[in-house]
């Protein structure tokens, strides 16, 4: 068989190199070199949690390996008068490190165990109607730009029609890691989100100071600054902003070293929660499947993009292997709805994390902040987002996970 893979991503990185354990002939289509990819802007500020660690080292990867990457505690603030706060232990550390040097390392690691790697833009649907002919079936996992309308908006999955965070953030310097060492997130309501994990990047250790903003809301005059020209307006603006919002992060802020670790590490945009089709027909018998962001663009406030698209490609890597027939329509269509239903506890629960806050949220919130089991349960809930789904989809569903919660440590 021979599979086309258009998108070096952590999908398309993660589906290649475990087709090629598999001996599974497929070439991975990229438009950028290593190096291009090192030297651009950030395209986000990717936290990967313990399992998607264990499919690395599935995977024969070991560069990221190292303690020194770890974040295994995640702290949590509601801001406000009467605010909330906890912290909780990840089972086993998340590591955070800048997914530029992440996604070069991998294509370049396929490239060294002789995986077929082709330079070429794919800019439209035509062009990849024409590459289909190249292959028995493609994987598109490019998120980004016109392959995007080969595979339309499903409206049945995507209750957000428009972006509901503005995004603006970058890589500081000038920024204490908390104590114990982790991830941190202050929720200031009606306003949004900063997030502040400590990331390891091209100049060492640094913090990512991500603002997450509301449209209309207090953050919003920042989230929608253009700041390309300007990196050190956004070190003074977003020191404005966290102290005014979020002054416990601001006690970890040495003003006078704050500020970006290089001017290029900067991001800013937004994203809008979408669901795609998961496959389309490219004409004749070729058709196409969607992975990763081409399928699935989540918000990023839970952190479960890149785990989740790493998690789909071993999926979809154990169904093509299996697959014996032709990749018609009726495989397409079945392997789509059974990723489908790995993906949709992700995508209700960040939609329901990003939408207005229902009661039994600060009802779980205010039971982590109360009890330590609750709060590493709540935590260990990042790396399954199944559970998490489960957890907070109704009153009744969290008030089960609260009292398992307590019974389970209590009996230990």
């Amino acid at each position: 068989m021979s599979i086309g893979i258009v998108g070096a991503g952590i999908s398309g990185l993660h589906l290649a190199l475990r087709l090629q354990q598999f001996g599974v002939d497929a070439a991975l289509y990229t438009a950028q070199e290593p190096d291009g990819i090192r030297s651009g802007p950030p395209l986000n500020f990717v936290t990967r949690f313990g399992s998607t660690r264990e499919r690395e080292k599935d995977l024969g990867i070991t560069a990221w390996a190292s303690a020194a990457y770890d974040n295994p505690w995640m702290h949590m603030r509601i801001e406000g008068p009467e605010g909330l706060h906890f912290r909780g232990e990840l089972p086993t550390p998340a590591s955070s490190v800048d997914f530029r040097m992440y996604l070069a390392g991998l294509l370049e690691e396929y490239q060294q165990r002789n995986g077929t790697v082709v330079r070429r833009t794919i800019a439209d649907g035509e062009q990849l109607a024409g590459l289909a002919r190249e292959h028995e079936l493609l994987v598109v996992a490019a998120g980004r730009g016109a392959l995007t309308g080969t595979f339309p908006r499903d409206p049945a999955r995507s209750p957000h029609p428009a972006a509901r965070r503005h995004l603006v953030g970058g890589l500081f310097h000038g920024v204490r890691p908390p104590e114990p060492a982790g991830m941190t997130m202050h929720m200031v309501p009606g306003a949004g989100e900063i997030h502040a994990p400590t990331y390891h990047s091209f100049t060492g250790q640094v913090t990512v100071v991500l603002v997450e903003a509301v449209p209309g809301g207090p953050f919003a005059a920042v989230a929608g600054r253009d700041y390309r020209d300007r990196t050190d307006r956004f070190a003074k603006d977003a020191l404005e902003l966290i102290t005014t919002h979020a002054p416990t992060l601001r006690e970890r802020i040495d003003a006078r070293e704050f500020a970006l670790a290089r001017p290029v590490d900067l991001l800013q945009g937004a994203v809008v929660p979408v669901v795609r089709h998961g496959w389309a027909h490219l004409g004749g018998e070729r058709y196409a499947l969607a992975v990763g962001d081409a399928w699935i663009a989540n918000d990023p406030l839970t952190a479960q993009g890149a785990n989740l698209g790493s998690q789909l490609a071993f999926q979809l890597a154990d169904l093509l292997r299996a697959h014996t027939g032709p990749y018609d329509e009726g495989f397409c269509r079945t392997a789509s709805e059974r990723m489908w239903r790995t993906a949709q506890p992700v995508v209700d629960w960040t939609n329901l994390f990003i939408g207005e806050p229902p009661p039994q949220m600060g009802a779980l919130l205010a039971a982590a902040a109360a009890d330590q089991r609750v709060a590493d349960a709540f935590v260990g809930g990042l790396d399954r987002p199944d559970a998490m789904w489960q957890a907070v989809r109704s009153p009744e569903h969290t008030d089960h996970f609260i009292a398992q919660a307590r019974s389970v440590r209590s009996a230990v």
